[in-house]
Parts: C-alpha cells; structure tokens; sequence
C-alpha cells in the first residue's frame, strides 16, 4: 500500500518556463515527455532540430534553483554549463559534473541520477528542459533513448583526491560528535588500467565514527565491483558516501577517464526472502533498540527492520536522558520524586498530553536508567553519569554522542540472543488476518529484495517524520532545517493511518534551541548561536515578535516555540556585534553574572566565534544575510513591510534607552545598542532534531483507531512515531525525547509480551 507521503524515488519536476506543467520522472531519469513525439518507421533516433543559440534555463533543484547555459546547433545540444546553484557543496559535485555530460553524450535527457543527490539531478535535467524549450521546443531531447557507449582511454595509474563529507572545512560541530578535529577532507586513492577501475581505498576520513563507517567498507567495493560512481548511497552515511564517490570522480579524471561511462545506477535485484518472528520492531534507534533489548531478555523471537546501516538512529546524537529516582541521580544527591516531577510536567502541559502515559513514563525512568546502566557496566563500558545542577529539571544521564555505545548492546545482548536484523531495508505495509490480527509485515531492501516477515506483532519506531517536506507541511504548516536524520520520513506513521489509525492531536516539530537554515548549514559552525546572545530578532514583515531571551532561558521550551511562530525571523546586530562575536565570543555581550544565572551552556560560551565573520559573508553571498550603512536602507534590502519596519526599529531604540521593555520583560543587560552601523539582518528558520507526537496509544502503546480503541491486535508504536506523552511547547526537562524513547521502548516490549503470553 503506498500513502501519499510514502518516501519513492519517482517524483514531479517542473520546468521554470514550462508553462506549469509538470512531468512524472522516474530512476533512469524522464519517464514522460512533456509532449509524445513520433519516431521514424524504422525506429531509428529521431533527429533533434533547434534553434541555434546559447540560451539559460532554470529549474528547481534541493536547496533553490539551479541556472545552466545551454549552446545548441541545428540538431544538437553542443554545450551545457552550470552557472549558478545552491547545493550542498560535494554532496552534489558528482550530480552537478557528470549529468550535464551524460546529456550531451546522449543527447537526452534520459539520463540515470545520481543516488544520494536525486533532487540536484532532477533540477539539472530540468533546467536543460527549460533551456531546450527556449530553443526551439524541441520535444525529441525529453523522450530521445540513452544510447551512449563509452570507450574508456584512461592512463593507467594510481591517483589521489579529496573532497569534504559531512563536515566541511573549518567547523566546529564534528568534534562535539567524535569526529576529527580539525576537520580533513576525505582522502581517496584510486588505481586504474586503460579501462577500468582496479581499486578504490580511502586514505583517511575525518566524519563522524560509528556514521561513516559502513561507507568506508561498502561505497569503494561498489564502485569496483559497479564500475560506477553512481552506485547506491548508504542510508545514513550519505554526506560520508557521496565525498568518496566525489573523490573517485576527481581521480578518474586525472586518469583522464571518459566520466559518462562510469555513471549507471546501481542494478536492482529480483529477489524475494521470508523470516518468520514473533515481533518485528521497525526502526533500530533509540525505541527499537531499547525494545530489542527488553524482548532479547524476554525471549521473543525478534527481527528488527532497519532503513540505514547503522544502529542507534537520532538519538547517536543525544546526549542523554532524565531520569528520576535513578541510583545515579540519587547518588548525585538529586532526589525528586516521581510525583513531583510529574507535577512539573504537569504544569507544562496544561492537560494537553495523556496524563496517566505521562505518568507511567516518568515513573519508570528511573528503572529505564538503572537497566541500561547494569547492561554496560556488566560489559565494561562506562554508560552514564549525572551532574547536580541549580536547574530542577536537569536530571540529564549523560552518556555522550556516538553510535558505539548502542552497538555495544546489541553486540553483547541483542544479537546473541538470536535477533534478525535487516540493515537499509525499508518496511512497505503491514498484513492482518480476518479477525484483525497482525500476521505478516513486506518490506524491501535497497537492491530490491522484497521481503516478507511472518509474525504476531509488530512495533513501530521509525523517529517520526522530519525528513518529510510533504508531510510537514500538510500537518505542520510549514517546513524547517532537519538537522536530525532525514531518513525519518514518516513511514511507520503513513502505514498506520492507511490501516485506520488516529493522529495525536499535538503533532509538532522537536524544534533545536538554536538558529538554522533551509540554504545554508548554521549547525556545523557558530552562526547556530546567533539567537543565543539577546540580539533584535524581527519577523517577515519586519515586526518584533518575542523576548530574544527567552532563546537563553527557556532555550527548548518557549523559546523555539516562539521562534516557530515567525515561520522564519532576521536577527539583526551591528557590525561592533559581529566584530565582538569573533575576537571575545559571547564574553562581548553576556556578564558573568547572567551567564552563571542562566548556566549557559559551554559551548556558547566559547571564548572567540573564529569563523562568524566568513559564516556572515556566506550568509550575504547566498542571500541569507544583508549589510547596510543605515537601519533604514537594512529594511529596503531585508524587503521588509516599510511602516511596520520603521515601528518596530523606533519603539525597540526606545526601550534601549529607557532600559525597560514593557511588551515582553526583556533583560536590560541584552539591550545592545543600535546607534552605529553598518547593520546586519541575518535569515534564521527553527531547526528540528526530528518531529514528536504521532499516532495516539494507550498506556500499553497499543496504537488507536479513530474511536482510541486497538483494533488491531498486535500493533504498538513508540518513540517518536506515538502520540500522547508531548505537547507544545517541549518539555523543560533535560532529555526529554531521549528518556522517552529509551523509556516506551522497554515498556512496549513487556506489553508485547503480555500479549503474546510471555511472562515477564
């Protein structure tokens, strides 16, 4: 059964000067023309006919438009060049190199895509439609078959390349992951003959651990066994993938290879496996593997279905949960109950969540904790650690980034216990029996093995749906920065509701404390923060719109919440700002006083911002950010409505000088002056670390239908996929996603097992 938002390599591309028509295009490239065209009788390729002239076209690619220069002939495309584009840097180098020379050395557009950077290939594709209309409207290049054959000629040798992978040069944020510091780039080394490619080895690769991991085993394989630098991306290491492929491609050229005949997709298998369990759990993060867990030591027959190659999901990038009552917190001298921090939840809830799953959560994470941390202890690891804090709702476990210490339980615990686990296999639906019973779930592997698990339940736990644009604004109203996996793309959530299940009234995006944006990557450097020091924040038309210190104080809770109602804002600060940004950090800004007031975190608190003022001009070369000599011309360039501009720039100078604000409260400490430019106004949208709230349960994660009863006898969600336990905003509490997945997941499983008669 295929949902609307059900993630498919086929999709819509648009033309920008296609009259608003749209064509379907599949893998290979455009499965239907614009318009039919006729072949000659004896089938042979019919002959393309242009106006002859050099002319642009447009289309949309990942992250905005793409603009190529396109020269034609009589009856050929001679030339195609990429003029402009704003898409993720060697991500899309392969995509934005070799597609425009597959065009001319097919003279098609049919034209297989670059895997792990579609959407760049759709837009270029496109933009050469576009280019080819204006030229003549030529209808024969859409729907021309790929019949090119390269003749390689390379020089036989070894050669070396780099290229970035999921971090870039000069960022930050890698090393709070694990990763190199400082950051490298991916080193490859590539031997060839005349021919072919002989070997692919990378030398040295600075991306996260545990991430990058399975690309560095199975991506220079591929390209060897494939002879291709089109093969499949790993799911979850796709930015790890796509610099070596980027980096091959670099080598191959020095080999001075013909690049078109080292660009076919990966082939598809036609296959078919069938497993037999009595539970499968979708989704191997946080929830599916802290089910896993609990159902290894229940003894049920369990196979986990996994859409990456890796284990642990977003929540390698927590950094922990709470906990109340743990012997850890305890020992830290932290002792609130149960009760009372659930009255505190409570309070932030305002009745909107389900009080009594609330309550069996919060009141089992104390064991959630103490569990977990038996099992690593028992083998040697570390696991968590709890620091007293003056803030009653940091009672965070911490037990640092990184995939390893999630494979360790599942190389120690889950997997010896006898637990199937299908890495980068996507589930399709699931199957009942007449009366109602979960009995089968289909799925199929990225080679295209279709598989089929007979079992009794099924749980799922696929992260929710922040890796999809249609889904969030279908129920979001709105699209953010996700910064979480964008393999998350809803799929549990979109099969549940295909069989009747009930939507949480409180869908809502697990918006980050800090600044993001949907053009530019703020998360890896310091422009993230930007909303952490008190600056004038302003909406689309111009209008001051929250306290700016709530982004300090109530970071997770009320302040991403605010910053979500802008649907994106302009923070706006002089040029003293930025200048005191990169040689003092917030030390410019924020007293000690306020700084040990609030426990600001240290990483905020970084003695210089080294890189804020390169990150501003990218900013301003993107159009993400503006600099003028005058608040007034700053307005003209932001595009901001002019008398709702000029009210908001005069009311805020008057509460700078009279150190009060009367419409929010603000701190006076955060009222920077405003008197002497130049000014900038930089573009910031809410980041999301994924979405939360998903279909409705009881407190036996049984998912509901639309009268909140099971009607499907065997089916439990939990994590992110369920909906009940949050509402808007996010909790106060420290580690509230992370406790809540690691805490439904142990609980699903011992309901599971009661269901399926396994005494707990």
């Amino acid at each position: 059964m295929q949902n609307e938002f059900a993630p498919t390599r086929r999709g819509f591309i648009k033309g920008a000067a296609l009259a608003g028509t749209a064509a379907l295009v599949g893998e290979a490239g455009i499965s239907a023309g614009l318009c039919s065209v006729a072949f000659a009788a004896d089938g042979k390729k019919p002959t393309l006919t242009f106006l002859p002239r050099t002319t642009q076209g447009t289309a949309q690619g990942k992250h905005g438009p793409i603009t190529v220069e396109v020269t034609f002939s009589d009856h050929s495309v001679d030339d195609i060049k990429v003029i402009s584009q704003t898409e993720t840097k060697d991500l899309s180098e392969v995509a934005l190199t070799v597609i425009p020379l597959a065009i001319l050395a097919n003279q098609s557009l049919n034209v297989d895509t670059v895997s792990g950077a579609t959407l760049t290939s759709f837009g270029i594709i496109n933009a050469v439609a576009d280019a080819a209309e204006k030229a003549g409207g030529s209808q024969t290049l859409k729907d021309a078959p790929a019949e090119y054959v390269a003749v390689q000629a390379m020089t036989p040798g070894t050669y070396t390349a780099e290229a970035y992978g999921k971090w870039k040069e000069g960022q930050i944020e890698g090393a709070r992951h694990g990763a190199a510091d400082p950051i490298m780039p991916t080193q490859v080394e590539v031997t060839v003959d005349e021919t072919s490619i002989l070997s692919v080895n990378v030398l040295d690769c600075s991306d996260t651990p545990g991430f990058k991991d399975p690309a560095l085993v199975r991506t220079p394989a591929e390209i060897v066994d494939q002879q291709s630098i089109y093969v499949d991306t790993v799911t979850g290491a796709t930015m790890t993938a796509a610099a070596i492929t980027a980096a091959t491609m670099k080598c191959l050229k020095q080999a001075g290879a013909d690049l078109v005949g080292f660009a076919k997709r990966s082939p598809r298998v036609m296959a078919e496996e069938t497993y037999d369990a009595d539970l499968v759990i979708v989704g191997g993060g946080l929830t599916g593997t802290s089910a896993a867990l609990r159902a290894s030591e229940l003894g049920i027959k369990t196979l986990i279905i996994e859409k990456t190659n890796r284990v642990s999901g977003t929540g390698a990038c927590s950094s922990g949960p709470f906990a109340v009552q743990s012997k850890l917190a305890l020992g830290a001298g932290i002792n609130m109950t149960v009760d009372e921090a659930f009255l505190l939840r409570m309070e932030e809830d305002k009745g909107r969540t389900n009080a009594a799953l609330v309550y069996k959560v919060v009141s089992n994470t104390g064991r959630m904790a103490d569990w977990l941390q038996a099992n690593w202890e028992a083998i040697g690891d570390k696991g968590m650690a709890v620091n007293p804090s003056n803030d009653p709702m940091n009672i965070m476990h911490m037990y640092g980034k990184g995939t390893q210490k999630f494979q360790d339980l599942y190389d120690n615990y889950i997997l010896p216990a006898g637990t199937t686990l299908l890495f980068e296999t996507q589930v399709d639906d699931i199957e009942t029996d007449k009366e109602g019973n979960i009995c089968a779930v289909t799925a199929h592997k990225q080679d295209g093995t279709d598989v089929t698990v007979n079992c009794k339940a099924v749980l799922f736990a696929t992260g929710g749906f922040g890796g999809n644009d249609a889904m969030m604004e279908k129920y979001l109203n709105g699209t953010f920065d996700n910064i979480g996996l964008s393999s998350n793309v809803g799929a549990g959530i979109n099969i549940m509701l295909d069989h009747g299940c009930r939507l949480s009234d409180d869908l809502a995006p697990g918006l980050a404390e800090f600044c993001g944006n949907d053009v530019l990557d703020y998360y890896s450097g310091y422009m993230k923060f930007i909303n952490q020091i008190g600056f004038l924040m302003l909406d689309p038309a111009g209008a001051r719109f929250m306290n700016e210190e709530w982004c300090i104080t109530e970071s997770n809770g009320v302040g991403a919440a605010a910053m979500r109602r802008a649907s994106w804002s302009w923070v706006i600060l002089t040029q003293a700002d930025l200048e005191n940004l990169q040689t003092k950090g917030v030390h410019g800004h924020l007293t000690d006083e306020y700084i040990a007031q609030w426990e600001v975190r240290s990483r905020i608190i970084n003695p210089v911002y080294t890189t804020i003022i390169d990150e501003m001009n990218r900013c301003i070369e993107y159009g993400q950010a503006f600099k003028a000599d005058t608040l007034e011309e700053l307005g003209k360039a932001v595009g901001f409505d002019e008398a709702t501009y000029a009210e908001a720039i005069a009311d805020y100078k008057q509460v700078i000088a009279d150190g009060v604000d009367p419409l929010f409260g603000k701190d006076p400490r955060l009222l920077y002056p405003l008197d002497e430019g130049p000014f900038y106004a930089v573009r910031i949208i809410s980041p999301i670390d994924n979405t939360y709230n998903g279909i409705r349960i009881n407190t036996y994660f049984q998912a509901l239908d639309r009268k909140l009863t099971p009607s499907i006898k065997g089916l439990y969600v939990a994590g992110m996929d369920s909906g009940g336990y949050f509402t808007v905003p996010y909790s106060n509490f420290l580690g509230s996603s992370s406790s809540y997945c690691l805490t439904s997941g142990m609980l699903a499983a011992e309901s599971i097992a009661a269901y399926l008669g396994v005494e707990a």
